[in-house]
C-alpha cells in the first residue's frame, strides 16, 4: 500500500497512553506508515506505551525539565522549529484545544496551512477555544476538521458552521488485538472488566461502583476488574471502601494490553456520562466480547445495539446499570447471542477501511 506521493505527515497527541484518543494518534501513525507516507508524532506529554511507527518527538520529555511561561514558550519554538526542519506537509492534531492563546499561536503561526484538526468528544467546548468569533477565524481555513461519529460532526456543524467538516471513525486493529488477547492474565476467578482513565466527571466510575454493589454479581463470585491510572483513584478506593465492596473491586494499573483481561473477562462496562466513539467499546466487540453500557451522550452514534451485541440501559440510574450486569450474567441464551455476534458488529472499522478513509482526505 503506497501513496504516488510521499508526503510528510506530522500526528500532534496528547500522549502514546492510556487515552483512547492517544490509542487512535498510535494506529493512525501505523496506518499512515503502511501507504508510504512519512510519519512524524510529537507528545505533549512524556508518556509512551502505544506501538507506533514514526520518528518520534517527544516534547513531553522537555516540559518536565521546566513548565515554567517561559519553558512553554521554548516550546512553541522548538515545535515550530520540527515541524519546518523536517518539511512537514500535513498536521493531524488530536489534543484537547482549549486554551485561546496558545491555540492562537499554534495554529497561526506553528502548524502549516494543510492542518486537520480531529474532535474525539461529543463535548466538542474541550476541542476549540471558548471564544467562538476566534475559533471561526482559527479552524475555518483548515484543510479539514474530522469528527469521529456522525452525531459531533452535526453538533460542530449547528455551533460553527463550518464547511470544512468530515467524519472518519476510529480504526480496530484487529491482527494485533488477535496476538495480544492470548497473553494469559493473573486472575482465576471470573470478571467484568473496565478499562480507562480514573476520571469521575466523565467515566463516572461512582456510578459503576454503585451498580455493581446493588447488582448479584459479588454474590456470584464475579468480581469488578477496573484497570487505569488517573487524578480520582484515591476517590474510587474511598467508594469502594464505603459500599463495602472493596475486597470485590481489584484495581489494576494501566497497561498497554488490556485485550487479554477483556478477552478473559465475562463482558466489558461503559459507564460514562459523556464519549465520542468509545475504543473500549470496540475492542471488546473485536475480542468476541459484549458490553453493558449506560446511554452515554452520543451512544445513538455508536456500534452497540441492545440485546444484539451487548446491553444498554439508561445514564445515571444504578440500578439500570445493575440489572444490565445481572442480565447479562443470567440470560445465558442472550449472552452467547451478544458474544457471537460481537466481532462481526465491528468488521466495518478495520485498519485497512479507515486507512483509505483518511487517505482519501489526505490526498484531496
Amino acid at each position: 500500500m503506497q501513496s504516488n506521493h510521499k508526503k510528510r505527515i506530522c500526528i500532534v497527541t496528547r500522549s502514546l497512553s492510556e487515552g483512547g484518543a492517544d490509542r487512535v494518534a498510535s494506529l493512525q501513525s501505523i496506518m499512515l506508515d503502511k501507504f508510504g507516507y512519512e510519519v512524524f508524532i510529537v507528545t505533549i506529554l512524556n508518556a509512551i506505551s502505544y506501538p507506533y511507527k514514526g520518528e518520534l518527538f517527544n516534547l513531553g520529555e522537555i516540559k518536565e525539565k521546566n513548565d515554567t511561561i517561559f519553558g512553554r514558550f521554548n516550546r512553541f519554538l522548538l515545535l515550530n522549529k520540527f515541524l519546518k526542519a523536517k518539511k512537514i506537509d500535513i498536521v493531524i492534531d488530536h489534543r484537547v484545544r482549549i486554551k485561546p492563546f496558545s491555540e492562537y499561536i499554534i495554529s497561526t503561526f506553528i502548524y502549516p496551512k494543510d492542518t486537520i484538526y480531529i474532535v474525539h468528544n461529543h463535548t466538542i467546548n474541550l476541542y476549540f477555544p471558548p471564544f467562538k468569533w476566534l475559533t471561526k477565524i482559527v479552524y475555518r481555513k483548515s484543510k479539514a476538521i474530522v469528527s469521529v461519529s456522525d452525531k459531533i460532526e452535526k453538533l460542530i456543524l449547528k455551533n460553527y458552521r463550518f464547511k470544512n467538516l468530515a467524519t472518519i471513525y476510529n480504526p480496530v486493529d484487529f491482527n494485533y488485538i488477535e496476538r495480544c488477547k492470548v497473553e494469559p492474565v493473573n486472575l482465576s476467578t471470573p470478571f467484568v472488566f473496565w478499562y480507562g482513565r480514573f476520571e469521575d466527571e466523565q467515566k463516572n466510575l461512582s456510578l459503576l461502583l454503585d451498580a455493581y454493589h446493588k447488582s448479584n454479581l459479588s454474590s456470584r463470585g464475579i468480581k469488578l476488574v477496573l484497570m487505569g491510572n488517573g487524578k480520582d483513584k484515591d476517590k474510587i478506593l474511598s467508594k469502594m471502601e464505603k459500599l463495602g465492596i472493596a475486597k470485590s473491586v481489584i484495581l489494576l494499573p494501566f497497561s498497554s494490553n488490556p485485550f487479554n483481561h477483556i478477552y478473559n473477562s465475562k463482558f466489558t462496562v461503559l459507564s460514562s456520562r459523556y464519549e465520542g466513539f468509545p475504543m473500549t467499546v470496540l475492542e471488546s466487540l473485536a475480542c468476541g466480547k459484549p458490553v453493558v453500557s449506560v446511554k452515554y451522550d452520543n451512544y445513538e452514534d455508536g456500534v452497540l445495539l441492545d440485546r444484539y451485541n451487548g446491553v444498554l440501559v439508561e445514564n445515571h440510574n444504578s440500578k439500570a446499570l445493575a440489572e444490565g450486569l445481572d442480565l447479562l450474567v443470567e440470560d445465558e441464551k442472550l449472552y452467547l447471542s451478544c458474544c457471537d455476534k460481537a466481532r462481526s458488529s465491528v468488521e466495518s472499522f478495520s485498519m485497512e477501511a479507515i486507512a483509505l478513509k483518511w487517505q482519501n482526505l489526505i490526498e484531496s
